[in-house]
């Protein structure tokens, strides 16, 4: 089977988002709705996990900016967010009015960033959508610009959440070739990755479990109330790029 064209497929769907909505509803839905809400979340998330207000970030698929508009006002460090889409680059650019940070278009598998220069390298909604190959060489390549010491996160769809099922299930149901895909990663992948690139695996915080203490409350659409201790809904794993010289991990062996 060929593999999909991850570039045409969002080009397609963009397209067709903004002929029907308009430029900034489209640029909403293309990370899946919710801008403002999801934003606060991913940023919550890092926070939670030790980002500093001086660290550095690089944000792989970072679409329309969801994430770094929500850090603008709280990142003073360097910020490098990638994506497929130039539009979508374009328009993050634009909300999050910083000029010191980078808005970088990439179509492959890699990273643009030096070697050791992130303290955290993020992919959130971006291995939900790749196949395993090429997931694992992102994260090769967040190794490699990771610092000793730095945090690779990513969120990923997981069949062993009950949450997640209808996501396959919708999967299934679409038919167009063209479709954008919806990849589920097992825990098991996930440990072996980080065994064979010696990462260590800090945690893996299922969809359903609360663990995100947001930085403010908000409210989904549907009018759920978001506050305090948070779920994040999609599953998130916490890898570290160790120290040289550090021993590994027995749990990984």
């Amino acid at each position: 089977m060929q593999a999909p064209d991850y570039l045409e497929a969002y080009k397609a769907h963009l397209s067709r988002l903004i002929k029907a909505h308009g430029r900034d509803a489209a640029m909403e839905l293309i990370v899946g709705g919710e801008y403002s809400q999801i934003g606060i979340l991913e940023s919550s998330a890092l926070i939670t996990l030790g980002l500093q207000r001086s660290d550095t970030l690089v944000d792989v698929g970072c679409g329309s900016g969801r994430l770094p508009y929500e850090l603008r006002d709280y990142l003073s460090g360097v910020f490098i967010g990638t994506d497929i889409l130039d539009e979508a680059l374009k328009y993050a650019a634009e909300k999050c009015a910083r000029p010191d940070w980078q808005f970088v278009p990439n179509h492959l598998p890699t990273i643009p960033v030096d070697d050791s220069t992130a303290d955290f390298v993020s992919f959130f909604s971006v291995f939900t959508h790749l196949l395993d190959e090429d997931v694992f060489r992102f994260l090769t390549e967040a190794k490699r610009v990771a610092k000793p010491g730095g945090k690779i996160v990513f969120s990923f769809l997981d069949f062993e959440c009950d949450s997640h099922w209808p996501v396959f299930e919708a999967t299934m149901a679409d038919r167009d070739p063209q479709r954008v895909i919806n990849k589920f990663i097992s825990k098991g992948a996930i440990r072996r990755w980080s065994q064979v690139l010696g990462l260590k695996l800090e945690a893996i915080h299922d969809g359903p479990h609360p663990w995100i203490k947001l930085t403010r409350p908000f409210n989904y659409l549907d009018g759920r109330r978001a506050e305090g201790v948070v779920e994040f809904g999609q599953s998130i794993a916490v890898l570290t790029k160790q120290e040289p010289n550090q021993v590994p991990d027995p749990a990984l062996a």
